[in-house]
């Protein structure tokens, strides 16, 4: 964390509320579905890929066992090489998260991607440099899901007032798992019925900027 211990904390999703990392990810996963020999889903169901883990979506799509594990070996081959590096940041968010940290509130991130793709995006987006504490995704240890990683920022850091800030239901849920409030943005890959669950809606960054320094002054 800064030097000087904040008072308030973001955590942050990557996928869908940083980056918009979605044609990678897409790509990644039909590659994973076609190594093994599985039928690729309709777009609607593609769409909803960005947010949980892939492993989970590729067991959506009907994987397990040894093919479970070719296609996330052929997803994250990709992914390793040219995936990672197909997104663009929205519109605002390197400038808000530099703002933030500079003023002082404490700046973790919260997503499921894993930790080596997380920091490679991030750290080429120009994101990395301002945040405090990259919390991610770790196969290695079994830190899958969202609210395992929130779990580990929480021990890791004791990140003081958080605030949870991202796009799909699991952002929200797993924010509520620890009684944290959370933001969700409407530019990324979820659908108003997830907005619904989260305790706050931001349409842009400006209006995320807002509802940040409504909880900071809170």
């Amino acid at each position: 964390m800064t030097a000087a211990r904040p008072t308030h904390t973001l955590l942050l999703d990557v996928d869908g509320t940083l980056i918009d990392s979605y044609p990678g990810i897409r790509e990644g996963f039909i590659r994973g579905l076609r190594a093994v020999g599985a039928e690729v889903p309709d777009e609607e169901f593609i769409s909803r890929i960005p947010g949980p883990p892939m492993r989970e979506s590729m067991g959506a799509a009907g994987l397990e066992g040894d093919d479970l594990e070719r296609a996330m070996a052929a997803y994250s081959e990709y992914m390793s090489g040219e995936g990672w590096q197909r997104f663009t940041v929205y519109n605002g968010m390197l400038d808000a998260v530099r703002d933030w940290h500079a003023e002082g509130i404490g700046v973790c991130t919260a997503t499921s991607k894993s930790e080596r793709f997380a920091r490679l995006a991030l750290e080429r987006a120009g994101i990395l440099e301002h945040v405090d504490f990259l919390g991610a995704a770790n196969f290695d240890v079994g830190r899958l899901t969202k609210v395992a990683v929130i779990d580990h920022v929480l021990r890791e850091v004791d990140p003081p007032r958080p605030l949870m800030v991202g796009d799909r239901k699991h952002d929200f849920h797993g924010a509520a798992e620890f009684g944290i409030p959370s933001v969700a943005v409407t530019w990324g890959y979820g659908t108003h019925a997830e907005w619904s669950d989260a305790t706050h809606v931001a349409h842009d960054a400006d209006e995320l900027r807002k509802v940040v320094r409504d909880h900071v002054g809170a």
